[in-house]
């Protein structure tokens, strides 16, 4: 199971998404204060769709319902981005910077939706990857 490259991206992309959890961007930001909405959103699919990846992970003998859910996987990554730069882009407060300088932790925290979909991309190319050579394998018998 480990020893898959799908299994290693789907891991990192939950350890991506768990450590967006771990800054204060969404939970103090003014989009978190003004929209009741916006915490339990981005929490809630925060955790659904790392919960989802963990659990794609134990799909492994079922490769066709395990890109299926992969692809839901990302699917759920790109509405966690839509709802986390909907919220900000609406406070106004969507940037990377301000005049002080660099804003570090939000620039993190912008990119880390973004790099778990990367993440989860790969992992499902490795998946098809693996169905594709399966069926080859099947063809020569």
């Amino acid at each position: 199971m480990i020893q898959r490259i799908q299994t290693v991206y789907l891991l990192l992309g939950v350890l991506v998404l768990a450590a967006m959890g771990g800054f204060e961007v969404p939970w103090s930001d003014p989009a978190a204060q003004r929209y009741a909405w916006f915490v339990p959103s981005v929490a809630g699919l925060l955790v659904g769709t790392a919960g989802t990846a963990l659990g794609a992970i134990f799909l492994y003998e079922r490769r066709k319902t395990q890109r299926t859910v992969v692809y839901g996987v990302q699917l759920l990554t790109l509405v966690l981005a839509g709802v986390l730069y909907g919220g900000l882009y609406t406070t106004g407060t969507l940037t990377f910077a301000d005049p002080t300088g660099i804003l570090w932790g939000r620039t993190v925290v912008l990119l880390l939706p973004i790099v778990a979909y990367v993440l989860f991309r790969l992992a499902r190319r490795g998946i098809e990857n693996d169905i594709d050579l399966v069926e080859s394998m099947d063809r020569i018998r």
